[in-house]
Order: structure tokens, then C-alpha cells, then sequence
């Protein structure tokens, strides 16, 4: 019988383990298992959702030493793809703004991020650097 062929890589646990049981601690759990660490994170939520963030105050979020507000939520939100108010209604922090969900160019780059996890460094530097080259063409 055949071997099935493996991944191109296999998924790795986070480097760090989760903080104390909490929303914030779950949150940046998850996005650690799509290999974004705090820095990560606190870049992307500002560049997808424009909720600037340092990463300390992420760090601080995930170890319960800052409470979830509507803001960090709305971050939490775009950069995971879920609507605003799923992540309201399982937390119990109200939104600033009720809203559909993510516009589609957000839903998308989180589309993107969860699946990048798979690729080997080779497979997204490749067309990262393309991309570059056509930025700056």
C-alpha cells in the first residue's frame, strides 16, 4: 500500500503555551496557530482592521492583564474573519459598532493567512518576492 505523501509542512504548536483561561488568552491562541506571535498580530490587526495595538498590549491581553474591550475586539475580529458580533456574543464585550462582518478584502486576508500556515518558507517567499517585484516595479 501506498504511503499517503505528507504536507508540505506540518502544522507546529505555538512557541509559547496559552496564558490563563480567558477570551484574550483563546484569541491569541488562535492566532498563534496560524503562526502569528504577538508582534504579528499587533502588525496585522493594524494593517486589516486599523486598530493599532503595541505588542505588549497584546501580551497583556492574552496573559488577562488587559481586559477585552470593543476595540481590541474589533481587531480580533477582522484578522480571525469572524463578524464582530460572533466574538461579542461568546465574550460578552458589546461592539463599539454592529456591522456585517468583515468587508470581503478583510475576509479574504484572513482567508489567506489561515491557509499560508500550510506553505513551506520557500513556497510563500516565492511569490512574495514577485509581488515585491511588481510593487516596485
Amino acid at each position: 500500500m501506498a504511503e499517503r505523501p505528507r504536507p508540505a509542512r506540518t502544522l507546529q504548536r505555538p512557541p509559547r503555551p496559552p496564558g490563563p483561561p480567558g477570551f484574550g488568552s483563546l484569541l491569541v491562541h488562535l492566532l498563534a496557530l496560524r503562526n502569528l506571535n504577538e508582534l504579528a498580530v499587533a502588525k496585522t490587526m493594524c494593517l486589516m482592521s486599523g486598530v493599532c495595538k503595541a505588542a505588549s498590549t497584546v501580551r497583556m491581553g492574552r496573559d488577562g492583564a488587559k481586559a477585552l474591550d470593543a476595540e481590541l475586539l474589533g481587531g480580533f475580529a477582522a484578522v480571525l474573519g469572524v463578524p464582530v458580533d460572533v466574538l461579542a456574543s461568546l465574550t460578552g464585550v458589546r461592539p463599539s459598532a454592529r456591522g456585517d462582518g468583515p468587508s470581503p478584502e478583510v475576509a479574504d486576508a484572513a482567508a489567506l493567512i489561515r491557509q499560508v500556515r500550510h506553505l513551506t518558507a520557500d513556497q510563500v517567499r516565492e511569490p512574495a518576492e514577485a509581488a515585491e517585484e511588481l510593487h516596485h516595479g
